[in-house]
Order: C-alpha cells, then sequence, then structure tokens
C-alpha cells in the first residue's frame, strides 16, 4: 500500500512540475510577444520646425508636405511644430526630445543662432540646420538645396525674354545663400543679354507681405518687366500676376501655370528629407547635405507658353549643367570690378558657401 501511495505522489509532483513548467514556458512566449510587438511599435520619429504656419503657400508647405510623405515612406513618426518663434525654440525642442524624436529639422535659418547650444545639451539627437553656408557646426547637420543651378536657368530664360534689359529679383537679406543665387541668376541673364542688368530689392524679412507687394511697384518703377524671387511664400508670385509682370516662381506652381509665370523652380523635398534620414551624416567630417539637380531634387519647370527659341536655349543649358558644368566658372568681376575667377578655373564649393560678393550688372534698390 505504501508503495501505491508513494507512487501516486511522485505521479502527482512530476504533473505539478510538468504543468509548472508549461506555465513557465507560456509566460516565457507570450513576454517575448508583448515586448516584440511593443518594440516593433516604437517607430522612430522625426520633428519639423517652422517658423510660418504649415498650410502657408510656398516653402513651409512644401517642406511640410516633403517630410510627411518621407516618413510615411521610411515608416516614420513625423511631427510638425508651426509657428514657433526664435525665443520659444527651446521648449519646443524640449517637448520634442522628451517625446523621443531622434531627428530634429529646422526650417528657419533664424533657428540657426541658439541651435548649437541646445544641440551640445542633446548630443543623441540629429539636429539638421536649413543652411548652407552661413555656420557649420559639428553639433549639427547643415542642410540646403544648390538652388543656384537652376537660378542660373532661370536667368537665361528671363535675359531671353527681357524687353528692357532690367531684370528685378527680390529677397530677403543679403545673406551666403541669397547672393550665391542672386549671382547665378545674374549671370543666366548676361550670359544671353550682356547689356542687362539685374535690380535687387532687399526686404529685411524672411516673411513680410506688405514690403514683398511693396517691392512689385519698385521694380516697374525701375522699369523692370520681368522678376524673379527668394522668399518664403508665394505672396509674390500672386502680386506680380495682377500686375502683369512676367515672374518667376521659387515653388510649385499651379498645374497650368498662370500665364505671367515663365517657370517655377521646385524642389522633391520627400526625396531631400529621405536622402538626410538615411545617412548619417554626423559621422563624417564635413556634416553638411548640399545636392542639387544631377541629384534630382530641384528643376525648373517650364511653361508650355515660351517660344520655341526660349524653350531650346533652356534646355541647352540644363544639357550642360547636367554635364557637368560648373555655373561658377570662367572670367566673373564683382560689382567693384574685382576678378573673382579666371578663365579655365571654377569657383569651389567651400568658397561658393561663403560668398560675400555679387557680381558686376547687380545694382541693389535702396530697401526703405
Amino acid at each position: 500500500m505504501k508503495d501505491n501511495e508513494q507512487t501516486r505522489m511522485n505521479r502527482r509532483f512530476a504533473i505539478m512540475s510538468l504543468l509548472q513548467a508549461i506555465a513557465i514556458l507560456i509566460c516565457i512566449v507570450l513576454s517575448i510577444q508583448y515586448f516584440g510587438h511593443k518594440a516593433q511599435d516604437e517607430k522612430p520619429s522625426v520633428a519639423l520646425i517652422l517658423a510660418a504656419a504649415k498650410e502657408t503657400p510656398g516653402w513651409p508647405r512644401e517642406i511640410s508636405l516633403g517630410l510627411q510623405a518621407a516618413c510615411d515612406r521610411l515608416d516614420y513618426d513625423v511631427y510638425i511644430e508651426d509657428n514657433i518663434s526664435t525665443g520659444n525654440l527651446q521648449p519646443v525642442i524640449d517637448r520634442l526630445v522628451h517625446k523621443g524624436v531622434k531627428h530634429i529639422f529646422l526650417a528657419n535659418p533664424e533657428f540657426q543662432k541658439n541651435l548649437e547650444y541646445i544641440a551640445r545639451k542633446y548630443p543623441q539627437v540629429n539636429f539638421y540646420a536649413n543652411s548652407v553656408g552661413e555656420a557649420v557646426s559639428y553639433e549639427m547637420v547643415s542642410y540646403s538645396v544648390r538652388y543656384y543651378e537652376v537660378r542660373y536657368m532661370a536667368g537665361v530664360l528671363a535675359g531671353l525674354r527681357t524687353k528692357t534689359g532690367i531684370v528685378g529679383y527680390v529677397a530677403p537679406f543679403p545673406t551666403s545663400e541669397t547672393r550665391r543665387d542672386l549671382n547665378a541668376f545674374a549671370m543666366g541673364v548676361q550670359s544671353v543679354r550682356p547689356d542687362a542688368k539685374v535690380v535687387v530689392y532687399w526686404t529685411q524679412h524672411w516673411i513680410n507681405p506688405q514690403r514683398e507687394k511693396d517691392s512689385i511697384y519698385r521694380m516697374k518703377i525701375a522699369n523692370a518687366d520681368i522678376i524673379g524671387y527668394f522668399l518664403t511664400r508665394q505672396d509674390l508670385a500672386k502680386e506680380a500676376q495682377l500686375v502683369g509682370m512676367d515672374y518667376i516662381d521659387f515653388h510649385h506652381g499651379d498645374p497650368q501655370l498662370s500665364s505671367h509665370c515663365l517657370a517655377a523652380i521646385e524642389t522633391d523635398w520627400q526625396l531631400v528629407f529621405v536622402n538626410l534620414l538615411q545617412q548619417n551624416l554626423k559621422k563624417e567630417s564635413k556634416h553638411i547635405y548640399w545636392q542639387g539637380m544631377l541629384d534630382d531634387v530641384v528643376k525648373l519647370r517650364l511653361s508650355p507658353n515660351l517660344t520655341p527659341r526660349e524653350e531650346a536655349m533652356v534646355i541647352r543649358t540644363r544639357q550642360r549643367i547636367m554635364g557637368g558644368y560648373p555655373v561658377f566658372s570662367g572670367n566673373i568681376y564683382d560689382q567693384y570690378g574685382i576678378l573673382r575667377c579666371r578663365e579655365g578655373e571654377a569657383i569651389n564649393s567651400y568658397l561658393l558657401r561663403r560668398m560675400d560678393w555679387l557680381v558686376k550688372g547687380v545694382e541693389i534698390l535702396e530697401s526703405r
């Protein structure tokens, strides 16, 4: 009897041990599944900080939609903070970092003044400053687009179209980037119309609708009949259309382009952000992302209303640039007659990023 009782107890113990082992195994499997799903749910996150409302026609809307499309493509979470002033930058970034954001893009060069200190505070975060040339820091990545390539093409078109020989150009401030784009535009104009001049109006603001509107009338007084611009918003293009002035848009134009729009400079922001997020530029010595036409991130979309000669000349210019022709090459003189580049030479990227002069044939209209 004792043997039978002992046997039953042994069986019970074995069964209990087996059940415990099964329970532990189930717990392990469930834990792996739970934490595995949790890890999969924690997607990388990206943020964009804008000075204007994200729906603003022009740069804010295009860059916002581009980042959203890039994050959808890469399966990243995205946060967009808009209408942010420079003084509010620190608390906004603190809040984003607390959410676990690892990539923060800033779309206003003014933000860069306070960014280096903040970037040191959060070394685990990748900061991207939207400027190439104003300040390069090892604490952040500087990103921009080589707009000067398409500006040169736009200048060729303006030089072919102008009847007065005076072409207008509006930009916020004389910075390295705005000077570089203006110079390329003026050189394009002069490549087909050597006697032409480009008159420039600095608005002294990144966004100021009234001064941008006023600039159109200043251009008309100066006898300019075509205008190009480098501004955050698209208001100037609309105003030029209203007064019947031909213009070259800096942002995505209407699907058919308005009757006075000769061409539109269009940026593939989705590709720009995909390229940036797939590269770890902080591991490189330059910390600079600066791509252009050859990288398919920017193009000049031409109006169907151009003359055959205008279209052919612009396409030929595009082919030259795509073939490796450096825009800033050959004999280039500045406003004061100083030779900045010699025949057979080209200005390198380092000097382009620090351009502090304007080419011959550019005149500044006094900003009031």
